[in-house]
């Protein structure tokens, strides 16, 4: 049965029942509104709805005073609905013809809502989609940098004479500041992801820092900049978190997926009921044999 209710057809069989059912819930009409388009019935279910509506928004029930509220409000709103579909103004309405094809998809997104996510179903989409949780790697660093543009050509051989004398120990970083440019990027950067680091300074600085390891001075490395010499002060290597660290995460993830595969199931299943005709054609210019469409 489990296996049954993980396929989308299964569960389109399901939809096109549950669609009419939460219709109803969603807007139920007023009994007998085609055969008496100016009798407005107050059932007992319509109580039982604009109560469940209001304590689900309020955290109470509705005092008296409240209830007759929404059913004023809910008898006002109907003899505009009927008066307007009267004068035809919900045809040809691209505003209405939208938010009545976004609610067909929400309702169908509902369905698929209802299934149960099992451990080895969100277990194996985890594997799937691995690639979507891979964490990069991050790294913590402080910088001297060269421009280019004060120092043209000579940059590079600049940043690695510094580098000499800091490898040698001779200079301190403060020491070192002071023969180095003056920059709107700061000088020392928290643990930040690669892939961040790169948009600020550069692909290649990106790179430059994946290659080296943390505690020691290292460079020229090239940015948009110009060059820098670099200390990595702490490097978090990426990889795959567990699952249970990213559960939720990838739990949204497989609904998603699900709504937009069950979406599309319907969809295909809707299509083949319609014909498409264009310009008085079955098929348009795409038809070879200009033969009649089959109607549903």
């Amino acid at each position: 049965m489990k296996r049954l209710l993980r396929e989308p057809l299964a569960w389109f069989l399901l939809i096109g029942g549950g669609i009419f059912l939460l219709h109803a819930a969603l807007r139920p009409e007023t009994p007998g509104a085609e055969a008496a388009p100016y009798r407005i019935e107050i059932t007992d279910d319509l109580i039982e709805q604009l109560t469940a509506e209001w304590s689900a928004r309020w955290q109470r029930p509705p005092t008296d005073a409240e209830l007759k509220g929404l059913l004023d409000s809910y008898i006002e709103e109907e003899i505009y609905y009927r008066e307007a579909k009267k004068l035809g103004l919900d045809q040809s309405d691209t505003i209405i013809r939208r938010r009545l094809a976004q609610k067909m998809e929400f309702l169908t997104a509902d369905m698929a809502d209802l299934a149960e996510v099992g451990d080895e179903s969100l277990a194996a989409y985890y594997e799937e989609h691995a690639d979507r949780y891979l964490k990069p790697p991050e790294v913590g660093f402080r910088h001297l940098f060269f421009s280019t543009d004060q120092r043209g050509e000579s940059a590079e051989a600049d940043a690695r004479e510094l580098l000499g004398k800091l490898q040698a120990g001779s200079l301190t970083f403060e020491q070192a500041t002071e023969l180095t440019d003056r920059t709107m990027l700061a000088a020392e950067f928290a643990t930040t992801e690669l892939p961040i680091i790169g948009r600020q300074f550069g692909q290649a600085f990106a790179e430059g820092l994946g290659k080296h390891p943390a505690g020691e001075w290292f460079g020229p490395v090239p940015s948009g900049y110009g060059f820098h010499i670099v200390w990595i002060d702490e490097r978090i290597e990426g990889g795959l978190p567990p699952l249970d660290e990213i559960r939720d995460k990838v739990l949204n993830d497989y609904r998603y997926d699900q709504r937009e595969k069950l979406n599309q199931a319907v969809l295909d299943e809707f299509l083949e009921q319609y014909e498409v005709v264009f310009d008085g054609e079955p098929g348009g210019e795409g038809s070879e044999d200009g033969s009649e469409g089959s109607e549903s």
